[in-house]
């Protein structure tokens, strides 16, 4: 059995947790032994019964201990991930991928470190998952899809074959991205929306079909 920290206190925090819980539930070998936040205000204080051990320097301090960075906005998790890396906690090892029990992945699938997938996620056949990617509850991502490095696929959302959604991209609730499309780094793509030609790097759109209404600084 190997102990394990959730790096987040937010409500996708709460939701890895879960995932964990039923890992264990299912067989896994995990302990929960409790979480970290960036926010030393957070430290001492309690979630899920159990404590908020500190920040990134306490997960250096535990090289033995797993960590699970939980935070659901790209931008944010890059963050803490860098911030945790130049501390020298690197490497799958320290960063497991967890996966939920109803989760299906099919054959030809990589799993990148520190990918957390919820219940109900759906992945078909031969596609990549970059490292830190988040597959929210019920998402769905087509044959030949590459989604990079820290991409968050939000609840219900859809992503057809052939796609690929560069770093950092947030694709929002119940969203479609459709066949053969480039999202590019760092954009967001709102909730509903339907993308139907490929979008640039750090824009927000939003729509059906989806439309840029924001460039990001």
């Amino acid at each position: 059995m190997r102990d394990l920290v959730i790096f987040g206190t937010g409500g996708f925090a709460r939701e890895a947790c879960q995932v964990v819980e039923d890992v264990v539930a299912a067989g896994g070998r995990w302990r929960m032994v409790g979480f970290l936040d960036g926010d030393a205000s957070r430290h001492g204080s309690e979630l899920r019964s159990l404590p908020v051990l500190g920040g990134a320097e306490w997960a250096a301090a535990h090289p033995d201990v797993a960590v699970v960075v939980a935070v659901g906005a790209p931008a944010g998790r890059r963050a803490v991930v860098a911030g945790l890396e130049r501390l020298g906690v690197t490497g799958p090892d320290r960063f497991p991928v967890l996966v939920h029990p109803t989760a299906w992945i099919g054959n030809g699938v990589t799993v990148g470190e520190g990918s957390v997938v919820l219940a109900g996620a759906r992945v078909s056949t031969d596609i990549e998952l970059g490292p830190f990617t988040v597959l929210n509850k019920n998402a769905i991502v087509g044959h030949d899809v590459v989604l990079e490095r820290c991409v968050t696929v939000a609840p219900g959302a859809s992503v057809s074959g052939h796609v690929r959604l560069r770093e950092g991209v947030d694709l929002g609730a119940n969203a479609v991205v459709v066949q053969g499309l480039t999202v590019g780094a760092g954009t967001i793509v709102g909730a509903g929306a339907v993308v139907t030609t490929d979008l640039p790097d750090a824009v927000t759109a939003v729509g059906v079909p989806a439309r840029v209404v924001r460039r990001h600084a």
